[in-house]
């Protein structure tokens, strides 16, 4: 059983008070969109772009590498291919970085190669202990701390700020959820992708003590470590805050999708 190592913290990662993000670049990417889609939610902390080929980015100093960041950062937003997040990583985990995002594929749901790359990360963040967030994930969003470290455009946080919690296994669910705050609005919105450090299950346990989440939606494909999710689940019922799960994959269709989308394995429960 996978148990989050006690050093890991989940503040910086979901209330982050520094932000760089790799990748970055005023051409159509996923940097740009994180840089913009933090600037418009008015995001209070320092924002480090770092693109060895730029000066300035958005009216920011620009940094040529992780190692030459000024500061250990709350939140490492990773936006390059998969097959340059490795020594990435091994970068972040030698500046002090405290949590990081990676939003591309190519892990644990491609594969023995995919997996052999998934677990040599999940090592090296264990190691660090980086709050991973993904891979395979579109990141992160709370609203009332203004910050959207989020692989889509999100324009106005005051729509979304609400007292709902949401953790999905599936980027497109969260996609459409975040499109559609006409009947609630969201404390935390985490898409979890293929938790290959935290699990749903660790976002349940950080939002079951969450004072600006009074309820908890869970869209899943697969409950990895099901002990520990029914201790969360009866911590939640003692604190008063009702649990809205939505498990998928019930099918011998539904679990091959899943197999291909997350790396997880569906099961009954």
């Amino acid at each position: 059983m996978r148990h989050t190592p006690k050093e890991v913290d989940l503040a910086p990662l979901l209330r982050p008070r520094s932000v760089a993000v790799l990748g970055a670049s005023d051409r159509p990417s996923p940097g740009r969109m994180i840089i913009e889609s933090l600037d418009c939610f008015g995001f209070p902390g320092p924002v480090y772009p770092i693109n060895p080929n730029r000066e300035t980015l958005f009216g920011r100093p620009c940094y040529p590498s992780i190692d030459e960041l000024p500061e250990p950062v709350d939140v490492l937003a990773v936006g390059v291919n998969h097959t340059r997040v490795i020594e990435q990583m091994q970068a972040a985990a030698r500046r002090g970085v405290r949590a990081a995002i990676i939003f591309d594929g190519g892990f644990a749901e491609r594969g023995e190669e995919g997996q052999r790359r998934q677990e040599e990360l999940t090592a090296i963040c264990r190691e660090a202990g980086i709050a991973l967030c993904g891979p395979n994930c579109m990141g992160v969003v709370n609203p009332h701390a203004r910050s959207s470290i989020y692989i889509q455009t999100l324009r106005d946080p005051a729509r979304l700020a609400g007292n709902v919690g949401l953790v999905s296994q599936s980027g497109s669910i969260m996609i459409s959820l975040l499109a559609d705050c006409r009947r609630f609005g969201w404390s935390q919105a985490i898409s979890s992708g293929n938790e290959a450090v935290l699990t749903a299950v660790d976002f349940l346990d950080y939002l079951i003590d969450d004072p600006a989440t009074r309820i908890i939606a869970l869209f899943l494909e697969s409950v990895r470590e099901p002990d520990r999710f029914i201790a969360a689940l009866d911590r939640a019922a003692d604190r008063g805050k009702p649990v809205v799960v939505l498990k998928v994959g019930r099918s011998e269709r539904a679990r091959r999708a899943i197999t291909s989308h997350t790396g997880g394995l569906a099961g009954e429960a």
